[in-house]
């Protein structure tokens, strides 16, 4: 195994983050983006910095607050820089990958191939370059565990305060993180254990106690102050009881065990093989940082599994993206499982060049392929819907989103056909994007715009007086049926215009 390399420690942090956003900023999604409606949302509460409470689909405030500065900045529209600044995290947190392996492996080139076969991976990329919370998720997690081995390497109480604060923190971007917590208590654990006869070690972990109540604080207080306890609460009960699913129906357990090993090959079809190495060297070590990883991942990948539970709510499919945090300690033990190989490839230059081809190439050739090859068996893959604009299979199949720009066009398609002083009902997706053109830049304010949810046909009543009423879409989430009773569903460019019928 090769010694930690002399370059210091800032050509790493430079050198790193700026090939990461050379890779992130030419695919980044260039505007408004489909996607159930929720990135269209999160670039509005950026702008506006609109914090949302705990426990909802949008209550992450850390994001909301960190994302917000990007929105200043006078490049491109405000949606481009919400989207830059999930790229800036997770450049960010490739960074720490990087330092996390190299504190590992004491192996440069490992923690290299490692950190770029998580850059590239499909997951990891994907939320790289579009507005939402995961790659701020990923750089946390990163630097909560590279904090943990600098105090179990180091024995400084500074790197556990600074661990203990930034991870009650975390729960303030998702409530995910705390699937992490069973890994760092057991690190902890372990490392106060052996230093058990220190004397600092009794003022260390009080204060590091301390220290989490001060950063999950802010967290508590907006669940106790607006009654939201009973959401979060309701999650970790949720939880539960679709493990209890899972592990009394096999059927749910191969298919969630099954599409979680499916895509993991998907983005590491090379570098799986280190990976599994590196878990197994580290398990057969028993050291701190094996339970540490390994606790960690499982609490993420049980967290899935509970999630193949009908009742927990849409496609399995969905959920998925929440294996981010799992891919994070993968590469970990891809570095590891890297530097054990490496005295067996420094023979030739070829094999150097191939490993390294392979780790980077690979995937993104698949990336590439694959919706060319799934198109012939599957014209849809299941729970999409189509959009205008949107090919669903290169959607969710390839990574880069730089060709994305259906969703703004759609949206000023509509905003210029509808005559003055409209009204629009939409379902959530499209609302998101017209409501972002409308609140961010301004456009078409003389159109009122009616988010249609619960009693629709109630809704659309309350404005039947009113002489120009338009359905953006007839998708399924539109009560057509109800809605036909009392108008005519006539196409109208791209929306539909409510004709009142007559008695």
């Amino acid at each position: 195994m090769r010694r930690v390399g002399r370059m210091p420690d800032a050509f790493w942090v430079l050198g790193l983050f700026a090939a990461a956003l050379a890779l992130y900023l030419p695919t980044l999604a260039p505007s408004l983006l489909w996607g159930g409606g929720d990135f269209a949302t999160f670039q509005t509460m950026a702008y506006l910095l609109e914090i949302q409470l705990p426990g909802g689909i949008f209550g992450h405030p850390l994001w909301v607050v960190l994302a917000h500065p990007f929105t200043w900045l006078p490049v491109r529209d405000v949606a481009w820089r919400a989207n830059l600044a999930s790229a800036v995290f997770a450049s960010g947190a490739l960074v720490l990958v990087f330092f996390a392996a190299r504190r590992l492996t004491r192996s440069t080139p490992a923690s290299l191939l490692a950190t770029a076969a998580l850059a590239v991976s499909h997951t990891f990329w994907t939320y790289a370059v579009m507005a939402k919370v995961y790659s701020l998720n990923a750089l946390l997690l990163i630097a909560c565990i590279y904090l943990l081995l600098l105090w179990g390497e180091k024995g400084r109480g500074g790197y556990l305060w600074g661990f203990a604060f930034l991870y009650g923190l975390s729960l303030l971007n998702h409530l995910v993180m705390a699937t992490a917590a069973a890994g760092f208590l057991a690190y902890v654990g372990i490392i106060a254990w052996r230093r058990r006869g220190e004397p600092g070690l009794r003022r260390e972990l009080p204060l590091a106690a301390l220290a989490w109540v001060a950063g999950v604080a802010p967290y508590l207080f907006l669940l106790t102050r607006t009654g939201t306890t009973g959401s979060a609460l309701g999650t970790v009960l949720g939880f539960l009881r679709g493990l209890g699913y899972v592990a009394t129906r096999p059927s749910a357990l191969l298919l969630g065990l099954g599409v979680g090993l499916a895509l993991l090959l998907y983005q590491f079809p090379l570098t799986f093989i280190p990976g599994f190495l590196g878990l197994r060297r580290l398990g057969r070590q028993a050291a701190p940082e094996a339970w540490m990883l390994g606790l960690a991942a499982l609490g993420d990948v049980l967290f899935l599994l509970a999630a193949a539970d009908p009742r927990a709510g849409g496609e399995y499919w969905w959920n998925l993206h929440y294996y981010l945090q799992m891919y994070v300690v993968f590469a970990l033990w891809i570095a590891v499982g890297f530097a054990d190989l490496w005295p067996r490839l420094t023979g030739r230059q070829c094999r150097i060049a191939a490993v390294i081809l392979l780790t980077i190439a690979l995937p993104i050739l698949l990336y590439a392929l694959a919706p060319a090859v799934a198109r012939p068996f599957v014209s849809n893959l299941p729970g999409f819907r189509p959009l205008p604009g949107r090919d669903n299979l290169t959607y969710v199949l390839s990574p880069w989103k730089h060709r994305e720009t259906g969703a703004r066009e759609f949206g000023e398609r509509i905003l210029s056909a509808l005559p003055s002083d409209s009204i629009l009902f939409a379902d959530y997706s499209i609302w998101a994007v017209i409501r972002y053109l409308q609140v961010v830049e301004g456009a078409r304010p003389d159109v009122t715009l009616v988010q249609l949810s619960g009693d629709q046909v109630s809704l659309v009543l309350q404005y039947r007086d009113r002489p120009h009423l338009f359905l953006a879409d007839v998708y399924r989430y539109y009560d057509l049926d109800g809605i036909g009773r009392y108008f005519e569903i006539q196409p109208s460019g791209p929306v539909y215009q409510l004709v009142e019928k007559t008695p």
